[in-house]
């Protein structure tokens, strides 16, 4: 097997190369033979080949920035850790970025400006955090808290999606099921529509010929789907729809105590990361409510900031704003007396992600119920109509 490596060798200089061992720990033994200590190891595919085309995709990037935080945590310089992941094996689209970036610094501009320039697709306290980190001398402790930032978002979004696979693959496999019937096995009795519609129930008219309706007209129903799907896609793509829906789903039991909850819990990340790079409390309660998308708490949490600008304390200002729940005050004022506010705020975090999984369980408990009943009904309804205009026809007392 061939090992990918990302390595220091003994004059502190980064180095990046591909060895072959039979295990990974075997790999790490050879490195360590060569004067080389080992700052990563990934297992090289067998083709060797990676994917050049589109754009580097966000579990890429954040490789990368974890590659790059180590170096510098490792003692490498700046300019020496951009000029290796430059020429290293990632995607060509973050390998120009990161050459960019070295040639930037090599002018003599500063690395949050190259980094700024870049256009990296990353969020705006990301962004925050390498110019504070800079600023103070602490580039790497900061790289690594907006690394761990970016992660918790990927990992609640990825968590989001999977737990929305199973309702989705349920609620589009009961309307392939309908449509088949429709376009299949209704049109069938096309015919008993035609010589004895007047004896049917209206039930049955209706079904009947609404299957043969789609049945002559495929193409038209084919295409209407295409449509949809395509405007359901760009709809998805506008924030200021999905937050519009997102806040109106708020409303709902059980689904919106746990979209807020995440919310809250992202906003309480957000903000921990950011102290703990010692951006500015002021400055910091307005980038984390930024990142909050649902408008009626990133407004609340902005009126905090404003609340805390005037002097308030930050745990009073998010209780005269009601902004969290009882324990969110008394976690963020313990953390205010003792100090330790951004340990307080990542544990508030990892608090809400808990309780936010539990519900989001609890939400998908209540969706596939409700998504089974509905396509029963519709499907019962169709085998209803269809055995109503057949006994109908042939005179069958009921």
């Amino acid at each position: 097997m061939q090992f990918k490596y990302q390595a220091i060798d003994k004059s502190g200089q980064a180095v990046s190369g591909v060895v072959e061992s039979r295990s990974e720990r075997e790999a790490a033994r050879q490195l360590s033979g060569q004067g080389l200590t080992p700052l990563s190891l990934a297992e090289q595919a067998e083709s060797g080949i990676r994917r050049r085309r589109g754009k580097a995709s966000h579990r890429e990037l954040q490789l990368v920035l974890q590659e790059f935080t180590t170096l510098l945590e490792a003692g490498v310089t700046l300019v020496t850790a951009l000029s290796s992941l430059a020429k290293s094996s990632h995607h060509p689209q973050i390998t120009g970025v990161f050459d960019g970036m070295e040639k930037a610094v090599r002018r003599g501009d500063p690395f949050s400006v190259a980094f700024r320039a870049a256009r990296l697709p990353l969020p705006e306290y990301f962004l925050q955090l390498v110019e504070a980190g800079e600023a103070t001398g602490r580039l790497a402790e900061s790289l690594r808290g907006g690394v761990e930032q970016f992660e918790y978002d990927q990992r609640v979004r990825s968590e989001m999606r999977s737990a929305l696979v199973y309702p989705a693959v349920l609620v589009f496999s009961g309307i392939a099921a309908v449509a088949i019937i429709f376009l299949w096995v209704v049109p069938r009795f096309g015919n008993l529509l035609t010589q004895h519609g007047d004896n049917m129930p209206t039930l049955s008219r209706w079904t009947i010929g609404a299957g043969v309706w789609f049945s002559d007209h495929w193409y038209l129903v084919a295409a209407g789907a295409v449509a949809l799907a395509l405007a359901l896609r760009a709809a998805l793509r506008r924030r200021d729809l999905v937050e519009t829906l997102a806040e109106r789903a708020v409303r709902l039991p059980v689904l919106g105590e746990w979209l807020v909850e995440a919310e809250v819990g992202r906003w309480a990340s957000t903000l921990s990361a950011l102290l703990t790079g010692r951006v500015e409390l002021i400055r910091a309660l307005g980038l984390a409510a930024n990142s909050v998308r649902l408008g009626f708490l990133r407004a609340r949490l902005a009126q905090v900031a404003g609340t805390v600008k005037g002097g308030a304390t930050l745990s009073a200002a998010l209780r005269e704003h009601r902004a969290l729940n009882p324990t969110g005050y008394d976690l963020v004022a313990v953390g205010e007396a003792s100090g330790e506010l951004p340990k307080l705020l990542a544990a508030l975090a990892r608090l809400y992600e808990t309780t936010g999984r539990d519900r989001m369980k609890r939400s998908l408990q209540l969706v596939e119920p409700l998504a089974i009943i509905l396509i029963g009904i519709v499907i019962g309804t169709i085998v209803t109509a269809i055995i109503l205009a057949i006994t109908s026809v042939n005179e069958v007392p009921l």
